[in-house]
C-alpha cells in the first residue's frame, strides 16, 4: 500500500462518519436549513404560501421566568405584572442625544440590571434583540397580542414571571438602528405583529432575550 493510500483512508472513513451523524440527527428538533418556522395563519385569503406551512414552533417554559426557543436556540426574558424589574407596563428609552449610542433607559437600567451578579435566571448575557431575532415570535393566526399563546397566558394583577406571561399589544424595542437615520431604531408592534419604528427617546416596552447566534454561552 502506498503512502498516498494510507492518507486517504482516513479522509473516507471521516466523511462516511460526518454522513451516519448528519443522518442521525437530521430528524431533532431545531433549525432546519431551507424550512421557515410557521406564521401561524390558519385561514387562507388566496396568496400562494399565506397559511401556516413551515416547522412548527417548539417554546419550552422554564419556570424561572425564562421561554426557550427550540427552534431558534433564543431564550427569552417572560413579562409579569407585580412591578419588579420585569413588569410588563415598564417602558424605557433606546438612547437620549446623538451621536444615538445605548445611552437610554433600555441599555443602563434594564439591561445593566438583568446582567447584574447573580443575574437574572443565572445567565449574565441578556440584551435586546435584533429586529430579526423579535420577529420569530410573531403569531400572525392570532393577534392584540399577536404571539403565541406561551407569552400571553395567565397574566392578572400582581403575577410573577415564573407563574404567567404577559404582552403588551404595543411597541417594543429591537437592537436595530435604522440605516441611514441613526436616531432612529426599528422595533416590533405586537397589536398585529407589524415592524415598527420610533425615534430613540421615546419610550416603549423590552423583552430581554440570549443565546441564537450571537451568544456563545447558550445552553
Amino acid at each position: 500500500m502506498t503512502r498516498g493510500e494510507t492518507t486517504k483512508a482516513p479522509t473516507f472513513a471521516l466523511a462516511a462518519a460526518l454522513a451516519v451523524t448528519l443522518a442521525a440527527t437530521s430528524s431533532h428538533a431545531g433549525p432546519v436549513k431551507g424550512r421557515a418556522i410557521e406564521t401561524g395563519q390558519e385561514e387562507t385569503f388566496g396568496a400562494v404560501g399565506d397559511t401556516t406551512a413551515g416547522l412548527s414552533r417548539i417554546y419550552t417554559d422554564l419556570g424561572n421566568g425564562v421561554i426557550k426557543d427550540g427552534r431558534t436556540g433564543l431564550f427569552w426574558e417572560k413579562k409579569s405584572d407585580d412591578g419588579s424589574i420585569h413588569d410588563w407596563d415598564h417602558v424605557f428609552n433606546w438612547s437620549l442625544a446623538a451621536p444615538w449610542k445605548t445611552t437610554g433607559s433600555a441599555f443602563v437600567m434594564i439591561i445593566e440590571q438583568l446582567n447584574t451578579a447573580p443575574c437574572f435566571a443565572g445567565f449574565c448575557d441578556w440584551r435586546l434583540p435584533t429586529v430579526k431575532e423579535l420577529q420569530t415570535i410573531v403569531d400572525f393566526g392570532r393577534s392584540d397580542p399577536a404571539v403565541p399563546s406561551v407569552f400571553d397566558e395567565n397574566c392578572t394583577p400582581g403575577c410573577k414571571v415564573e407563574t404567567c406571561s404577559c404582552t403588551h399589544s404595543e411597541n417594543y424595542w429591537t437592537s436595530s438602528t435604522i440605516n441611514g437615520a441613526p436616531g432612529y431604531a426599528w422595533g416590533v408592534n405586537f397589536y398585529f405583529g407589524n415592524d415598527d419604528y420610533q425615534y430613540k427617546p421615546a419610550r416603549e416596552h423590552v423583552r430581554a432575550v440570549r443565546g441564537g447566534a450571537i451568544s456563545a454561552t447558550a445552553n
